[in-house]
């Protein structure tokens, strides 16, 4: 099994599109082309990850800010903490959904932390934007004199 990929431009835009050649037999070149075809869609195939798994996210576009992070930092938490790979789509990708790769028990566990940091985001349960339940120190009662003395009065 022979496979060719072409050489790429420096500056060539990411969705340029190039010709692999695969050369073999028949059944060699279909089995190459559904490898490849895996690796462009699902980030991993059996064969050259075997063990890993993938899972899908329909998560809407403004909802991969939360999962990124600032400068990437919730990114590299997620891939750091539960050793997998998260693939955020882009204009030319394949495919559209976030992907997890990974062992199929930290995917699973990165999954639902992504679900619960959309959901906080849909529901804005933390940050600048917190639903905001009134002040947690309750209702504040007149000032009496021994509290001037702790007072800043501006």
């Amino acid at each position: 099994m022979e496979v060719n990929f072409p050489e790429t431009q420096k500056n060539a835009p990411a969705s340029k599109k190039y010709k692999v050649n695969l050369a073999g037999s028949t059944q060699a070149v279909e089995k190459a082309k559904n490898v490849i075809n895996n690796i462009m869609m699902y980030s991993h195939d059996e064969l050259t990850h075997a063990g890993e798994v993938h899972e899908e996210l329909e998560i809407e576009a403004w909802a991969w800010r939360y999962i990124i992070g600032t400068a990437g930092s919730e990114m590299k938490h997620i891939q750091n903490n539960y050793k997998v790979k998260v693939c955020i789509p882009r204009d030319h990708s394949l495919n559209q959904k976030v992907l997890i790769v990974g062992e199929p028990s930290p995917v699973e566990r990165a999954k639902v932390y992504i679900e619960k940091l959309v959901w906080n985001a849909e529901h804005k349960t933390s940050g600048r934007d917190k639903v905001d339940d009134g002040d947690a120190w309750g209702d504040e009662g007149p000032e009496e004199e021994w509290m001037k003395q702790y007072l800043y009065k501006r």
